[in-house]
């Protein structure tokens, strides 16, 4: 049910260039008028909506895929800043599970109670709304980075263009959007939040209140060969904050109608509707344990793990990580049965497929089956430098020195992408294979690169010096 409920985030390509040109047909103005201050076209977008600290609504969207209906109704709460609560009311098998979003990490509480956290989710049906809401939040400047380029006519409306870059997608293409300079409505725009693809959004009827006001106007949907792909309706439910009241979309995988109703402004919602206390503590202690880990405090990164998985039971990261920290505290026998214990339930997890093919290897309990798990690794992932240098201690391990000084090598090849401390690592399992080789002077000269990345450490200190009078 949860891949119902909730897809990964996924980082998106730049728009074609082509998207440039289909909008520029409405744009009039020039990048050589006078500068627009950045700092000034923010503060006036947020102060728009400045009144607006929170709001209810319920969001029906009726789903044919392949011409089988079904549909989706959730009770949405919105919180500034860039917080929801949503609790689904149908269909019968999703009724009553709650997903909770805080800045992008998420929380799904089914009805069973069985909560799980997501570090980085979106919820299906819920891309139009947060994409149009993007610009009510408190931080924009926070979370984007964000250029003013020009002025704009679009029909009657003057716009300020803005380019618009997610800093948590650097990878991701910048959004350009069209910003009414009085109302600070989006009037226009390129993006991929809304299909999943380069999308154009343009404006299109406008219905005007008594005194000129609009109180609503459409946006036509395009792709970027100029094909529609349905409308977004929006609709002013408080002076100067418009939402997607009706939208029709034609997605890749079917077409998408929704209806926002029952809209509630400023009711008076309170922070503790988006915390679930043991999801916070889950993370507090994770936090801890990430950083005993780095300090090096094997026993404090045990007992904060421990907490994490008796709160979160289905943590496979957590118990993956525990595994490791039990084999870096010299007990290789508790190390073993925790990472067997994840291969048991999950046979490809890579991770514990390395961690505990490396336990193996260095102990040498069991060398012939590390082989097998770290070259299954190895097989998956093939730009991994870590598991290539465990594959390459476990040839060692099993005498294969060849193999093992050229798997090595390679992993080496790839020194920036090597978590911290573990190059040192390397560079000493490097320096192993050459000692047993008679390669004296390399065997030297890899133990102290595996000094000079991790100059603290004792160990690496007294084999440099071993070798050194051998």
């Amino acid at each position: 049910m949860r891949n119902a409920l909730v897809r990964c985030r996924r980082a998106v390509q730049a728009l074609a260039v082509a998207a440039v040109l289909v909008l520029a047909t409405s744009i009039v103005g020039s990048a050589a008028e006078q500068a627009i201050n950045v700092q000034d076209v923010l503060k006036q977008i947020q102060g728009a909506t400045v009144r607006v600290r929170d709001f209810t609504c319920v969001l029906e969207s009726v789903y044919n895929r392949g011409g089988v209906e079904e549909t989706v109704t959730m009770e949405v709460v919105f919180k500034r800043p860039d917080k929801y609560n949503i609790t689904y009311l149908a269909p019968k098998a999703n009724e009553g599970t709650r997903v909770i979003l805080t800045k992008g990490a998420g929380v799904v509480l089914p009805k069973d109670g069985h909560w799980k956290t997501h570090d980085s989710m979106s919820v299906a049906g819920l891309e139009t709304l947060t994409y149009m809401l993007r610009f009510v939040r408190d931080s924009i400047a926070d979370a984007y980075d964000v250029r003013v380029s020009e002025r704009a006519n679009i029909q009657d409306r003057v716009a300020y263009v803005i380019t618009v870059q997610d800093r948590k997608a650097p990878g991701a293409g910048p959004d350009v959007v069209w910003i009414d300079n009085v109302k600070s409505i989006i009037l226009q725009a390129q993006t991929n939040a809304i299909l999943g693809e380069p999308t154009l959004l343009k404006l299109g009827t406008v219905e005007k209140g008594e005194k000129g006001d609009w109180k609503s106007y459409t946006l036509t949907v395009t792709d970027l060969r100029g094909d529609r792909r349905g409308e977004i309706t929006m609709t002013q439910v408080d002076r100067g904050f418009y939402v997607p009241t009706r939208v029709q979309l034609e997605l890749g995988r079917g077409r998408v109608e929704q209806v926002l109703r029952d809209i509630k402004v400023n009711t008076g919602v309170k922070d503790d509707l988006f915390v679930v206390k043991e999801a916070e503590e889950m993370r507090k202690k994770l936090k801890e344990a990430q950083s005993a880990y780095s300090r090096r405090k094997y026993d404090q990164a045990i007992k904060a793990y421990g907490r994490v998985l008796e709160l979160d039971p289905d943590n496979i990261d957590a118990r993956c990580d525990l595994g490791l920290c039990y084999w870096l505290a010299d007990d290789a026998d508790r190390a073993i049965a925790e990472l067997e214990s994840i291969l048991d339930a999950k046979p490809d997890y890579l991770p514990a497929c390395n961690n505990l093919g490396f336990i193996l290897a260095d102990t040498k309990r069991d060398v012939r089956r590390a082989v097998l798990l770290l070259e299954k690794a190895v097989d998956a992932d093939p730009t991994n430098p870590v598991y290539m240098d465990s594959l390459g201690w476990a040839y060692f391990k099993q005498g294969r020195l060849d193999e093992a000084e050229t798997i090595i090598k390679r992993a080496l090849l790839f020194a920036p992408d090597f978590p911290e401390k573990t190059l040192a690592t390397a560079h000493y399992h490097l320096a192993m294979v050459y000692e047993a080789r008679g390669k004296k002077a390399e065997a030297i000269e890899e133990m102290q690169k595996a000094l000079d990345v991790d100059p603290f450490n004792s160990m690496l200190r007294q084999e440099l010096a071993r070798l050194r009078r051998s």
